[in-house]
């Protein structure tokens, strides 16, 4: 990460591109359980306009799939579901950051 802060927005448009493709590669390999993931991060981020918001959607992500609740959703067969495994999980990991921003001020 860069030292400029990264926006609400920003972070919140990486976690759903990182879904899509996270989806596109379970549907792809016909794998339910992380194409059923992907459906639940689509409802953990929908609307969230505040630093607060993405930080809480964030954790309870990484905890449900990456330490956790989902299983075992790290351990991946092909080298396209590690790529997209470990882009959601950073995307996952900028919207916890400190130095995250609201696009507006005063809206935390």
């Amino acid at each position: 990460m860069s030292g400029k802060p990264r926006t609400v927005e920003a972070v919140r448009d990486e976690i759903v591109a990182a879904t899509a493709e996270l989806r596109a590669v379970a549907q792809s390999e016909q794998d339910k359980p992380r194409t059923q993931a992907a459906d639940w991060l689509d409802g953990q981020f929908v609307g969230i306009a505040n630093r607060r918001a993405l930080r809480e959607a964030a954790s309870d992500a990484l905890s449900s799939l990456y330490r956790g609740g989902m299983g075992s959703f790290q351990d991946v067969g092909t080298e396209a579901s590690s790529k997209a495994v470990r882009r959601l999980y950073l995307a996952l990991r900028h919207a916890r950051s400190w130095f995250l921003r609201d696009s507006r001020p005063n809206t935390d």
